[in-house]
């Protein structure tokens, strides 16, 4: 693929610290990867899903569960760092 996102994460202090980048360096638009992220998870929906660990509604649920979560702690993105 010409364009590609690396995802690169680690687990600390009970946390879950993410960096996104891209193969080339180069920016991408905010909408654009919202796009690709947003199409990413619901494939992981979809395969996890079809793996039989739980139905993809109860999968997706979850999911929600876990951005409404993220969105409502005031901690959860204080940390954030945008590199351009």
């Amino acid at each position: 693929m010409e364009k590609g996102i690396l995802i690169g994460y680690e687990i600390r202090d009970g946390r879950m610290y993410f960096e996104l980048a891209t193969k080339n360096g180069k920016h991408i638009p905010h909408h654009e990867l919202l796009s690709v992220v947003t199409g990413a998870l619901g494939m992981v929906i979809r395969m996890s899903g079809e793996k039989g660990h739980k139905t993809e509604g109860e999968i997706f649920r979850d999911v929600m569960n876990h951005l409404t979560n993220e969105f409502v702690n005031p901690d959860s993105f204080k940390d954030l760092e945008i590199k351009r």
